[in-house]
């Protein structure tokens, strides 16, 4: 991987074209020579990790991030400004404002959505169901589902149970970073079901094998959330040289 190039050609984004990134960090090469495309506050943070493995996470996702965002900004990756919303989103500051995007990663797995027309949010997470017993599921459940969800849940058979309830997390942690709060907000307060999901606001997306995904999208200047009106949407998987295996995740 050349990590000197400075101005990478400029992605163009259609209105309702959303771009999916997925990148693996035991696929990317030479990370140390990507320390120079960080910020001093992102070099700091990386510092702060106590275990190497850690701090190399970090900066694959956040070199993964840079490198993607700066094909639609037409500049150097080094070269863009982060800022963040009141609830902690993070946002490309100007003049690169209207390049919208949302991160998420597990395990050695990060995925970036890029889109020019819709606020977003997506999430990834490892489909490990085997740490919920059907007590703690039981509990989370309370805790994240609304009544409509828990008596969904209660009417599968148990061994599905907890693959379901990941699918509705996923969901939901999507679904509120759309929406600008993240966490802030309670999960419980927002409704995503169980079922499969095939239409905006809330998709299901193709992940990893282990891993569920989920992307939500938002149109400016309005709240996303299941039973609005359905956008016109194309998603797009797009695979980065050098930080992505062949193959990707999905074929």
């Amino acid at each position: 991987m050349d990590v000197r190039v400075a101005k990478p050609s400029r992605l163009r984004l259609d209105g309702g074209e959303v771009h999916l990134w997925w990148g693996r960090g035991d696929a990317a090469q030479d990370l140390d020579a990507l320390l120079a495309w960080l910020s001093d506050e992102e070099r700091r943070r990386a510092e702060r990790f106590r275990r190497a493995r850690d701090a190399r996470a970090f900066l694959f996702r956040r070199a993964f991030r840079r490198s993607v965002l700066a094909r639609y900004a037409g500049v150097g990756p080094g070269e863009l400004a982060f800022e963040t919303g009141a609830h902690g989103k993070p946002c490309l500051s100007a003049p690169h404002e209207r390049v919208l995007f949302n991160a998420s990663s597990s395990g050695p797995w990060a995925l970036v959505a890029v889109s020019a027309g819709h606020e977003l949010g997506v999430d990834v997470e490892r489909a490990d169901e085997r740490f919920l017993g059907l007590e703690e599921l039981a509990r989370l459940a309370r805790r994240v589902l609304t009544e409509a969800e828990q008596a969904a849940l209660g009417r599968l058979p148990a061994p599905a149970r907890a693959r379901a309830f990941l699918r509705a997390w996923t969901r939901k942690e999507a679904l509120l970073k759309a929406l600008g709060t993240g966490l802030s907000r309670e999960p419980g307060t927002v409704e995503v079901g169980l079922g499969p999901l095939s239409t905006p606001p809330v998709l299901d997306l193709c992940a990893p094998p282990g891993y569920t995904a989920s992307l939500a999208l938002g149109a400016p200047g309005s709240s996303p959330a299941p039973g609005a009106p359905r956008w016109s949407v194309a998603l797009k998987r797009m695979a980065l040289p050098g930080f992505t295996r062949p193959g990707g995740p999905c074929r």
